[in-house]
């Protein structure tokens, strides 16, 4: 009965100290992506680094992308480069213009993920981004259900 008790402590214990790096790991994220998403705005060089190293950080990011989404401010520069990693690619690179901190992030969503809403990569309107990132927020919240508040969308 002891050892029963003991084990039952262990892995409470175990689970608890887990969920507390797992917590931490979410907020190193968070701010990571943060300071990389205001360095967009800074200068072309800054935006170039900040778009490398966003895709980088992988589908793990993807949450705190989309927290993001409504960030409509201008980019440093209005490009933005790929590589084509889908299996029907017929060209090495993708090229996009946007415009906002919101069309970039979506293309490095796509990127990243694989998934598609509004076609917002060159520019869009204020309400094809406004339904972009809503659709963003429900697929984020679907897939990514333990991040649903990071998703965002209130």
């Amino acid at each position: 009965m002891i050892n029963i008790k003991h084990n039952a402590m262990v892995l409470l214990v175990l689970g608890v100290a887990i969920a507390c790096v797992s917590g931490r790991a979410s907020e190193a994220i968070e701010t990571r992506v943060s300071k990389l998403v205001e360095k967009m705005t800074k200068s072309p060089r800054a935006e170039k680094k900040a778009f490398r190293e966003l895709e980088e950080m992988g589908e793990q990011a993807a949450p705190f992308l989309v927290a993001h989404l409504g960030d409509m401010r201008p980019l440093a520069s209005n490009e933005i480069t790929f590589e084509n990693t889908s299996s029907n690619a017929f060209e090495g690179s993708r090229h996009y213009s946007p415009d906002t901190v919101h069309d970039a992030l979506s293309a490095i969503l796509n990127q990243l993920t694989g998934q598609s809403f509004v076609f917002v990569y060159n520019g869009a309107t204020r309400q094809q981004r406004d339904d972009n990132r809503r659709r963003w927020v429900e697929w984020c919240r679907v897939t990514y259900p333990d991040a649903a508040v990071t998703c965002g969308g209130e």
